[in-house]
């Protein structure tokens, strides 16, 4: 066993694979929302008052192409399908950019997951996590197991909340790697109608509403710098996060003011050992929906100390829709390939902000690293 997690601890950005309604993969992906391509389609989901819903979900004809054999047990859905192939795709990206896991070594070893998952709702029947997990553990390049997956049932915060997790299994258990990340699909009629019950979808009529989209991301982390993604002599850190809950929630039946204290709390753990004013961008879980401006605006006023003045505020569900769970990693991974692809800014703050209670927040840290002088 390893020291336990500190303040110094980073978990190392060593794969990045995701799959979205304006890219088949991460440099797709990041190239489109630069270019503010917007993946928003008229669908042929309805509202309860019948008007067509605004979604953006990754092309239908890319699905046939994944070559993965899918066991959706007695529930058979095209949403299940695209869920377990999303996170196939993502998973089989993140790991092919890490020359030490060859194709023979993951049969002899397996990775610790830490799976993002949506958040329970009772009107709504998601995919069963161990149908999930038993369709990823199946594919034979794919070095995971039912038995070492953590699962997070707190959907857009979840993928951001396990850095948590993984840096347990990096620094408690000893891990070389871990992967981190989620998937998630909005094509289901029982998650639209329970949406739409709260007038929560784009659609005509509704004044305040978001694009549900779908969409995997997955991160491969590493405690050793040496194995980490590097271009230009840097690397990428991600820190110990920041995590609170938000009394006055969408989801909890309280009488607590939605104030946005949550988040608040959660950038103020996310920037507890950082020090100057240096951060360059806020990648946010924002969809659309006014809600959630509120929070942003107040945790970015109360932690200004630690933010460049001229901070921008980057929230890609403008272009790709709402991720859910898949939100959080997606999130983490635009942030490091924008550090690695561009030489001004150093450290980006992310977060994100279930339905529920849980909110989120992280620092994603550009490192010098020469691997030729260690």
């Amino acid at each position: 066993m390893s020291d336990p997690i500190n303040d110094t601890h980073k978990a190392y950005i060593a794969g990045i694979g995701m799959i979205t309604s304006v890219g088949a993969d991460t440099d797709m992906t990041a190239i489109a929302i630069e270019a503010e391509y917007s993946g928003y389609r008229v669908s042929d989901y309805r509202t309860r008052e019948g008007q067509p819903v605004t979604m953006s979900n990754v092309p239908e004809e890319l699905f046939p192409l994944v070559k993965a054999e899918i066991d959706q047990g007695n529930r058979c859905r095209a949403q299940f399908e695209h869920i377990i192939k999303m996170a196939i795709v993502a998973l089989r990206e993140a790991l092919s950019q890490q020359a030490f896991l060859t194709p023979a070594s993951t049969q002899q070893a397996t990775i610790p997951l830490v799976l993002a998952l949506p958040e329970p709702r009772f009107t709504v029947t998601h995919l069963d996590p161990k149908i999930f997990i038993s369709n990823l553990a199946a594919q034979d390049d794919l070095p995971l197991s039912g038995d070492r997956v953590h699962r997070l049932h707190t959907g857009r915060a979840a993928g951001i909340q396990g850095v948590d997790i993984a840096l347990r299994y990096l620094y408690e258990a000893g891990e070389d790697y871990v992967l981190l990340g989620g998937s998630d699909s909005h094509l289901h009629y029982p998650r639209i109608h329970d949406l739409s019950a709260g007038q929560r979808l784009l659609a005509p009529g509704v004044m305040d509403g978001f694009a549900p989209g779908e969409g995997a991301g997955f991160l491969l982390l590493t405690r050793h710098p040496q194995w980490a993604l590097s271009h230009n002599q840097h690397i990428i850190g991600i820190c110990q996060p920041g995590i609170s809950e938000e009394p006055g929630n969408l989801h909890d039946n309280s009488d607590q003011p939605y104030r946005g204290d949550g988040l608040d709390q959660a950038f103020k753990g996310a920037l507890a050992d950082h020090h100057g004013k240096n951060i360059h961008t806020v990648y946010s879980s924002m969809n659309g929906e006014h809600y959630w401006a509120k929070e942003c605006a107040v945790a970015m006023l109360r932690n200004e100390t630690h933010l460049q003045e001229r901070i921008t505020v980057a929230h890609p569900a403008d272009c790709y829709g709402d991720l859910g769970a898949a939100t959080g990693s997606v999130l983490i991974g635009l942030a490091a390939h924008n550090l690695l692809s561009h030489s001004g800014p150093n450290s980006h703050l992310v977060y994100g902000s279930a339905d529920g209670a849980l909110r989120a927040a992280v620092r994603v840290e550009k490192i010098p690293y020469n691997r030729h002088n260690t």
